[in-house]
């Protein structure tokens, strides 16, 4: 089954800048057509390729809540389903990058029999929160705003997905597209509960999470690799890094980082002043 991925780049420059580093390294290091979703903020640093196929986007964020310009890629989903003939879909963040080869066999590997899979996000680095702190967060903001009448599911069943990498097949894309775009469409006012922006991410993990538990497989945490929630960064055996800045875009250094990371563990180590961490086997 032929997978396509499928990523969003619009907004700021530096969004520009670091989605032509994550954009040429699908076309580096993996087989798989590459549909590019882009608003007409800046010109995209890319050299023209057979592989990809770009969407500008109709819209323009304007005045409208500061959560849509990240559902925006409910958007982009929707397009790559109206027009691609591809069975799945890897939805990839901007500024995450590949840094060593994927193939259609590895993505089937880590579907397995799930219709979607995320990577789980186990804390944020520097604190101490964990599953049940994540879940009390859930019920507070994702619940609260899109489900307010449901029940939370126990801890022990519940995955704080991080939506920086979704490996699906686009049958379950597209019901959970569609579900997402009319839940959008009839929320009125500010997406957001408190001072917390509710993004795609939460209705990633509403859908997997609540409304149809059990379908969504946990991926290794190779497949999407942060600092901001792996001790230990970079490791040996990444497959995806995430340079992931909670929202607040990429910063000036990420897309160097991203190329530096491409390179391999000398380049990183000599022009970074970091090193790569031989963590194997960890699965956190």
């Amino acid at each position: 089954m032929p997978t396509v991925v499928c990523m969003l780049v619009h907004g700021d420059r530096s969004y520009y800048r670091a989605g032509a580093e994550a954009a040429r390294s699908v076309l580096r290091w993996t087989p798989f057509r590459l549909f590019l979703a882009h608003g007409d903020e800046a010109m995209l640093p890319l050299a023209p390729s057979t592989r990809v196929r770009l969407y500008a986007l109709r819209d323009r964020v304007g005045s409208r809540h500061r959560a849509h310009r990240f559902l925006r890629k409910f958007q982009a989903l929707e397009a790559v389903l109206a027009t691609c003939t591809e069975e799945r879909v890897l939805l990839l963040d901007a500024d995450a990058v590949f840094v060593r080869p994927c193939s259609e066999r590895m993505v089937t590997e880590a579907l397995g029999d799930h219709p979607i899979a995320m990577v789980e996000q186990p804390t944020v680095s520097g604190s101490s929160m964990g599953r049940s702190d994540f879940l009390a967060h859930y019920v507070r903001h994702t619940l609260a705003l899109l489900a307010p009448r449901t029940e939370p599911p126990a801890v022990g069943d519940f995955r704080y997905f991080n939506s920086g990498v979704v490996l699906a097949t686009s049958a379950e894309l597209e019901r959970l597209t569609q579900w997402a775009r009319s839940i959008i469409g009839a929320i009125a006012g500010e997406h957001q509960v408190g001072e917390h922006m509710v993004a795609d991410q939460d209705y990633f993990q509403l859908w997997t999470n609540t409304l149809h538990p059990h379908r969504a497989a946990a991926l290794p945490w190779y497949w999407n690799h942060c600092e901001h929630w792996h001790r230990a960064f970079p490791r040996l055996g990444t497959l995806i890094a995430h340079f992931s800045n909670f929202c607040d875009g990429p910063a000036a250094r990420t897309p160097q980082r991203m190329r530096a990371l491409q390179r391999g563990p000398w380049h990183w180590t000599n022009r970074l002043q970091g090193a790569w961490i031989d963590a194997r086997p960890r699965s956190a």
